[in-house]
C-alpha cells in the first residue's frame, strides 16, 4: 500500500499581513500502484492546515486547504501558498497561548474500483500571532517554531 512519510510544515514571515506556508511529504508507491497510474488511474494528494484545539470537548479546525496535486510518480511533493495571518490566527485574545498548527495530508484514488485512502499528520508547530488592533494587516508574527 502507498505510504506518506516525513510530513513537514513551515510558516515564515512574508509581509506584515501574510505568511509563506510550505507543506512537504514523501509519497511511496507499490509497483501495483505505479502500474495503476501508468494505466490512467488517478491518484490525488491533498494537504490542509489544521488548528490543533486539543482538549476533551473540542475538535480540530481546518484553516486552509491547498490545491490538490495529481500524483504521477513516487517522490517528494510540496504545497506552497501565501496565507493571511487572520487565517492562521484563530486564538485571537491578547493572552492566547498561541496557535498549534499541523498539516494533514491524504492520498486517494479517483477510481472506486481501486480504493485508497492514506493519511498522515505533520508534527505540530506553535505560532504566536498578536493583533494589537482589529485589523489583521497590523498583526505580527512573534514566534513560529517546532
Amino acid at each position: 500500500m502507498a505510504t506518506l512519510s516525513n510530513p513537514t510544515v513551515s510558516i515564515d514571515l512574508f509581509t506584515h499581513s501574510e505568511a509563506s506556508v510550505s507543506v512537504t511529504v514523501d509519497v511511496r508507491l507499490t509497483s501495483f500502484e505505479t502500474f495503476l497510474i501508468e494505466n490512467e488511474v488517478g491518484f490525488q494528494l491533498r494537504a490542509k492546515l489544521v488548528r490543533n484545539d486539543g482538549g476533551l470537548n473540542t475538535k480540530d479546525n481546518d484553516l486552509f486547504l491547498f490545491p490538490t496535486q495529481n500524483i504521477t510518480i513516487a517522490g517528494t511533493y510540496t504545497f506552497q501558498s501565501t496565507v493571511s495571518y487572520s487565517t492562521l490566527n484563530k486564538d485571537s485574545s491578547f493572552f492566547n497561548k498561541g496557535n498549534e498548527i499541523f498539516a494533514n495530508l491524504s492520498l486517494t484514488t479517483t477510481e472506486k474500483m481501486f480504493p485508497l485512502n492514506v493519511s498522515v499528520n505533520s508534527p505540530t508547530i506553535k505560532g504566536k500571532i498578536f493583533s494589537f488592533s482589529k485589523s489583521p494587516q497590523k498583526s505580527r508574527v512573534l514566534a513560529i517554531k517546532n
